[in-house]
Formats: structure tokens, C-alpha cells, sequence
């Protein structure tokens, strides 16, 4: 049979795109995920369903990166049906109105903040705020700590933040909010709220729409400059399956690779690897995402609970001498148990860790994604550059001080024992900061740009501004890989706002 839609990546943004196609009954949906599904809160694992930490283990692709040049990181992304908004830390946060309006300067008219704020608020049920820049009633339920529900330690970093200069925040996504406070999550009752759970739960019980787990894409079937269908493997059998218009929704990560393996991409790179070239696009050459990294610290005895949450409070703020508004953020990690990370218990000392971590948002490196193998079971080569952009690495040693400065606010004494591996002879150093970032830099989960949005004859851009691949009917991007830019925020809500967006252009 012929399918209306064959959608690939069932997470932030596929399962959203499949959930609101199939509410058209006299259209046929089949939605193609490489990890498992479970169809109930239920039968949901607790490293799924509990908001308590992000799951980097049981259900992740299982990827490395380059942080620069020598130096290795795991990259996780979510393998399963809510993909990363299934494993992540639940932080239901939007960008600035600035980064959307940035979106339609650089030719994407129909990204402004003033496009997007009416997705933004079809897709949220905010609990606690209500107006103009808040939604009630959409699928995803968000909600922000209350004090009664603050752990000692963040309750204790709200309070050094503000003493360190920090205004108070009560809600982050109004867009003038900067400041300390409780990060807006899509924690309900301890459970994690992924689009598994918000889009596809509700959308299951429809005969028109097929969901099928455990079905690795290879690639786009393209005939005649149109896409027909994809080839995948399911049950350890290669197959083909066709429909009118397929949608790659499977992450900044996962669709420029399968895009690439159908042909798609810079044709030397293709040729290279023995793939016939389809359209010369520019998959894959401008990677984005947000780094951070910090003061780690041993909590005080009692204070630390592996059973209790990890993120509550965070901040927003301007980096010293940045002209970006909220280009950084400090990030209070809590209860992180060393002994998945032996290099860390070493250096520490200790088996639980808390952090006061910074977090770059407006990061000015760009990497890089790259086949290393025509074969989809090969992960693709992922180059991040951080720190290469001076002002990058400037940002971060400023970073890194306001986090040590807060670490030593009196509010945070009852809860840090002492603060590991920095010293006062370091924060005193600029060299020495910048070999710590450069060894210590992490990801934030955040990749974007790979296949991104731009107008005709933006040289850059891979899909218009619809998630529309060029040069090949019947085929879109609907997920992180379209961004043209990072928005100063944690992503998810953007690839939720995303899928929400594509698919009323689709309806």
C-alpha cells in the first residue's frame, strides 16, 4: 500500500507532525521509529518516565562527538518514541523573541516571534501562568516548582544568585524575563511529559494512523526528483515502503544523515563514499549547539538524594561585556552520581556531585556532520568546535567565574562541602580557565542547523522555510535540523513549536 505521509523519528517534532496529520481521518499516517514504544505511562520504564534525571543509557543512540579537536564526548539523543524529549531534563523553555525575529531577517518571513507565539501556545497547558504569551489547554502540560517543592540546594542557589546580583524571575517565558528562579517543566506528578506520552498518546487509538518501533531508515526512495518512499530495516529485514510525501522528523543528528545516504548532500563528500549524488545541498555544515561547563562541588552529608530531582533552578543573564541579551545561563545541577563517570570520581573524590554550571546560548563555533560510511548501522561524524570562536571561550572563563562566585555566596555554605578541582590560583588566571573549558567542555544537548531553512539563493540552506527539500518533491525536514539559528534556549520546546508549525503547512 501507498501511505499519505511516511513520517521518520518519532520525537520532539515527528511525533507531533504525526499526531496532527492523522486528525485528518481521510489521510493514512505511518510513523517510523528506530527504538522501542511503549504505548502507556504504564508499561513506560522509570528511566523514561521518572522527571527526576535525564536517561542517557538504556535508550540513546548511543553517539560520540568531538568537543575539539582530541578530546571525545558521548553525544546522547533519544531512541525511542518521544526520542529526546523522552530522556531529556523536561525544561519547557522558549527562546527570545529576538531569536525567532532573527529566523525571518535571515529570509523566513513566517518564523517571526509574532508567527511562532500562536504555536508556543497551542502546544502548552501552562499550570501557572496565564495572558497573552501563555497557552492553557494544549497538549503539553508545564509547570514550575513551587518553594515548598525546592530542594535544599536550589533553593540555596536562588537565594546566592540573587545575593550575587541576579534579579528574581518568576517566569521564564515571559519574553523580558532574565534572572534566577524555577525552570517552566513538563513534569507532572514526577512523570516526564514527552510527546509520546502528550501527542501520541492521544492520537493511538486512530485506525489512520500506523506506528511502527524497531525500523531503521537507510534512506529516501527518490524517483524522478521525487521522493516516493523510504527504504528501512525492520526485524532485521531490508524494505521498502512508499508513500506521497515523507517527512524526516529524526533529529539534527539522525535526518541529515539519512539525507545524505539518499544522496543528498555535498557532492564530494557523496562521491567520496561511493553515494550517487541526488542534490548538491549542504547537509550537514553548519552544527550548532550549546556547551556548558562549571564549578563542581561535594555536597554536605544529607544533602544529597539520588532519588530527588536533579534540575529546578536555573538563570538567565548577559554575559559581562556581551551586547546579546541572555546569551548565557547558569545551571544548577544537583545529585549526579560519579560512579557512571569514573574520570570525574577520580579528579572529585567523591561519589555524588552537585554543579554550578554555565551554559553558552549564543555560541559563535559552527561544526560539522559527516558520513563515515554509507551504511546506516556506522554513526555519522560529529565535529562540535567548541571554544574555537575567541569569544566563545571568553564568554565561558566569564561563565565559569560568576559560577564560582555563586558556589561562595553564604546561602550555598549549608550545602557545598567544598568546591573540587578549581582552586583561587586558577579563577585568577585566564590561561589556566581557558585550559579548564577546553578540558572540561560538555554538551548541552542541543544540536541544531544541519539542514537548515533559508530562501532561494541562500547558499546555505538545504529546505525553504516550509521544511521543503530542495530540488526534491515530496520531501520535508520538520525537526532541529531546519533551525537557521539557536535559539537562547533549551530546544525542545522550539522542536515541539516546530512540528506544530509544519504540520498546519502540511494540513
Amino acid at each position: 500500500m501507498e501511505y499519505d505521509d511516511i513520517i521518520v523519528g518519532a520525537g520532539s517534532s515527528g511525533a507531533v507532525v504525526a499526531s496532527r496529520l492523522s486528525e485528518d481521518p481521510a489521510r493514512s499516517i505511518l510513523l517510523l521509529e528506530a527504538g522501542p514504544d511503549y504505548q502507556t505511562v504504564e508499561q513506560t520504564p522509570e528511566d523514561l518516565r521518572s522527571g527526576r534525571i535525564q536517561s542517557v543509557v538504556a535508550h540513546d543512540w548511543g553517539f560520540k562527538a568531538a568537543a575539539l579537536e582530541g578530546r571525545e564526548i558521548d553525544y546522547p539523543r533519544g531512541k525511542v518514541t518521544g526520542g529526546s524529549s523522552a530522556v531529556n531534563s523536561a525544561i519547557a523553555l522558549r527562546g527570545v523573541p529576538e531569536d525567532y525575529d532573527e529566523w525571518a531577517a535571515k529570509g523566513n518571513p513566517e518564523w517571526s516571534w509574532a508567527k511562532v507565539l500562536p504555536f508556543f501556545r497551542k502546544l502548552e497547558d501552562d499550570q501557572d501562568e496565564s495572558g497573552d504569551f501563555h497557552g492553557k489547554g494544549g497538549p503539553l502540560p508545564i509547570r514550575r516548582p513551587k518553594d515548598e517543592e525546592l530542594l535544599r540546594e536550589h533553593a540555596a542557589f536562588i537565594e546566592a544568585c540573587a545575593c550575587a546580583g541576579l534579579p528574581l524571575s518568576a517566569d521564564f517565558n515571559d519574553p523580558e524575563s532574565t534572572g534566577v528562579g524555577v525552570w517552566p517543566r513538563n513534569i507532572i506528578d514526577g512523570v516526564r511529559i514527552s510527546t509520546a506520552i502528550a501527542y501520541l498518546g492521544r492520537a493511538r487509538h486512530r485506525l489512520n494512523l500506523t506506528i511502527r518501533p524497531g525500523c531503521l531508515v537507510h534512506r529516501v526512495l527518490i524517483e524522478g526528483g521525487r521522493a516516493v518512499g523510504v527504504e528501512v530495516e525492520c526485524g532485521g529485514v531490508l524494505q521498502r515502503v512508499y508513500g506521497k510525501r515523507v517527512t524526516l522528523s529524526a533529529g539534527a543528528i539522525v535526518s541529515p544523515a539519512i539525507l545524505m545516504r539518499s544522496g543528498i548532500g555535498p557532492r564530494v563528500h557523496l562521491e567520496e563514499l561511493g553515494i550517487a549524488p541526488v542534490a548538491d545541498l549542504p547537509v550537514g555544515q553548519e552544527l550548532i549547539d550549546h556547551c556548558m561547563m562549571g564549578v563542581i562541588a561535594v555536597p554536605k552529608p544529607g544533602v544529597a538524594d539520588l532519588t530527588k530531582p536533579t534540575v529546578q533552578a536555573g538563570a538567565r543573564y548577559t554575559a559581562t561585556g556581551s551586547s546579546e541579551f541572555n546569551d548565557m545561563q547558569l545551571i544548577m545541577s544537583g545529585n549526579v552520581d560519579l560512579s557512571d563517570y569514573p574520570d570525574y570520581l577520580a579528579i572529585v573524590g567523591a561519589p555524588i556531585a552537585v554543579s554550578v554550571l554555565a551554559g553558552l546560548q549564543r555560541p559563535r563555533a559552527r561544526g560539522k556532520l559527516t558520513l563515515t560510511s554509507a551504511d546506516a548501522h556506522v554513526q555519522p561524524r560529529i565535529d562540535l568546535d567548541y571554544t574555537s570562536d575567541p569569544e566563545d571561550l571568553r564568554r565561558l572563563i566569564d561563565g565559569v567565574r560568576l559560577a564560582w562566585k555563586v558556589a561562595h555566596e553564604p546561602a550555598m555554605a549549608a550545602v557545598f562541602e567544598r568546591v573540587a578541582i578549581l582552586t583561587e590560583e586558577m579563577m585568577a588566571s585566564d590561561e589556566a580557565l581557558a585550559e579548564y573549558v577546553r578540558g572540561t567542555v560538555n554538551t548541552i544537548y542541543h544540536p541544531v542547523a544541519t539542514a537548515r531553512m533559508g530562501p532561494e539563493g541562500d547558499a546555505g540552506a538545504v529546505v525553504d522555510e516550509r521544511g521543503r527539500v530542495r530540488g526534491i518533491e515530496g520531501l520535508w525536514v520538520a525537526d532541529a535540523s531546519i533551525m537557521p539559528a539557536i535559539p537562547r534556549a533549551n530546544t525542545n520546546l522550539t522542536c515541539i513549536m516546530i512540528g506544530e508549525r509544519v504540520a498546519e503547512w502540511m494540513r
